[in-house]
């Protein structure tokens, strides 16, 4: 059944008030992609759901898009302060500091992260208010639409990428109980935002068709890391309500050509998903077993894992 068969059916979105709107933060440049897409959609569909955009990202480009962005980028007064006094700040930009500082020089800055996760980990410490006021701005402003009382949060973005893949988890933060959201909402109905979704782009193909020799293993080592943290939220009970992962080949061996493509279709996903709330909620399991599947969070998925044994990489290595 199409997704516009589907909203119009009686199995589609079950009518004003009984539904939220949606939050759909964009995390990193694939996270901007997906998103530029779902809103195509929605627009194409006639806006038939409160949505609000937000834009995550350490490089500015294509902010225009969104309804609001927050750049987090390191600036270089940012970073002087930093290199000056590391011990003022959070432990990520501690570490920046003693392992990768070759990562703030002057000509690297402005550039994104670059599948370098510890600039969005630092960044997150250095631009902690700016999140706080961005998102909560974002909150009141959906709340100005004339949809309702509940707000559901959707994350999305590239767990490959420097900056997405550290928001997925970063981010959560912000959106489950904690002090974090306590400031964030500043008096609203603790209720009212429901638990975060993701939808992650997993894009393992994408990397083994780099040319060069650091850029895949970069790639899956923010898979890798993302997946392990996340599990670990999870087993705190403060993780996704559920994270859709999305790859770019499957098992018959067709694989997206590039990264726009499988953006392009995790776009229509999400929509698809925000268009047919009620269907797809009322048919959802509410919990999961994650002991049970954590094998899945370890690395045992990635394509080298299949590999014949002499040609399989370390970190293909997990629980065989």
């Amino acid at each position: 059944m199409k997704e516009t068969d589907l909203a119009r059916s009686g199995n589609g979105r079950s009518g004003a008030g009984s539904d939220p709107a949606f939050l759909l933060l964009a995390a990193g440049g694939a996270g901007k992609d997906s998103a530029r897409s779902a809103v195509r959609h929605h627009e194409a569909a006639g806006r038939p759901f409160a949505l609000y955009t937000l834009a995550i990202d350490t490089d500015p480009s294509g902010f225009d898009a969104f309804d609001s962005a927050i750049n987090i980028a390191p600036t270089r007064e940012a970073v002087n302060a930093i290199i000056s006094n590391p011990h003022r700040h959070g432990p990520a930009c501690q570490a920046l500091i003693r392992h990768h500082p070759h990562l703030l020089e002057r000509e690297s800055l402005g550039r994104g992260a670059r599948t370098h996760r510890p600039l969005t980990q630092a960044a997150f410490e250095i631009h902690e208010e700016t999140l706080t006021e961005g998102f909560r701005a974002a909150i009141h402003a959906l709340l100005r639409q004339e949809h309702g009382d509940r707000i559901q949060p959707v994350f999305v973005g590239s767990l490959g990428g420097g900056t997405g893949s550290a928001v997925a988890v970063l981010g959560l933060d912000f959106f489950v109980d904690g002090p974090r959201r306590d400031r964030m909402l500043l008096g609203l109905p603790p209720d009212l935002l429901a638990k975060p979704i993701a939808f992650a782009i997993d894009p393992y193909a994408h990397a083994l068709q780099q040319t060069n020799e650091v850029a895949p293993d970069r790639i899956l080592a923010n898979i890798y890391a993302t997946r392990v943290e996340l599990a670990e939220y999870e087993k705190r009970g403060k993780g996704f309500q559920y994270v859709f992962h999305l790859g770019l080949g499957n098992d018959a061996g067709a694989v997206f050509s590039t990264i726009e493509q499988v953006c392009h279709a995790n776009g229509l996903l999400v929509w698809s998903w925000m268009a047919n709330y009620g269907y797809f909620k009322s048919r959802a399991v509410d919990g999961l077993d994650f002991e049970k599947v954590s094998c899945r969070y370890c690395g045992d998925d990635v394509p080298e894992a299949f590999f014949p044994a002499h040609e399989r990489p370390a970190y293909a290595e997990n629980g065989r």
